[in-house]
């Protein structure tokens, strides 16, 4: 009986840790961004590559991971393109794509299933960026 309640419980613990493994932003992505300061919306596609590893074991449950790749605008007057960095841990996504010369920071989540991210993003003053900031939207295609 004890050996029967060892299994049961050991099978729910890996059960259970099951659940934590990071989403894999890993592929093609369709991206709407829509600027609040000026009204205008941009669309796009990026080509994301996460690193399998962990960046920091001590930091964020050891689940936070490097992503890397590039971003193509199709109506951006500032950039045609955008070199893309970041980190995701857990469902929180922190990313940079430095348009015109100028980092763009965009900070949201994605869903568990790494089909679908949101957020919002900032821009510096000057430059053609020029401050500005709003909400973003992204879906794996």
């Amino acid at each position: 009986m004890i050996k029967v309640l060892r299994v049961l419980l050991l099978c729910g613990c890996l059960a259970g840790c099951g659940s934590s493994s990071a989403p894999n932003l890993t592929g093609n992505w369709q991206f709407t961004i829509k600027s609040s300061a000026n009204g205008n919306t941009y669309t796009g596609t990026a080509s994301i590559t996460q690193s399998s590893g962990p960046v920091d074991s001590q930091g964020a449950g050891g689940l936070e991971r490097m992503v890397t790749g590039t971003m193509n605008f199709a109506n951006d007057p500032c950039a045609t393109a955008a070199p893309l960095s970041g980190t995701i841990s857990g469902s929180n996504v922190i990313l940079t794509a430095t348009e015109g010369g100028q980092p763009v920071s965009l900070t949201g989540s994605v869903n568990a299933a790494s089909t679908a991210m949101s957020g919002n993003y900032t821009a510096p003053a000057g430059g053609c960026t020029n401050a500005d900031f709003g909400s973003w939207a992204a879906s794996k295609s």
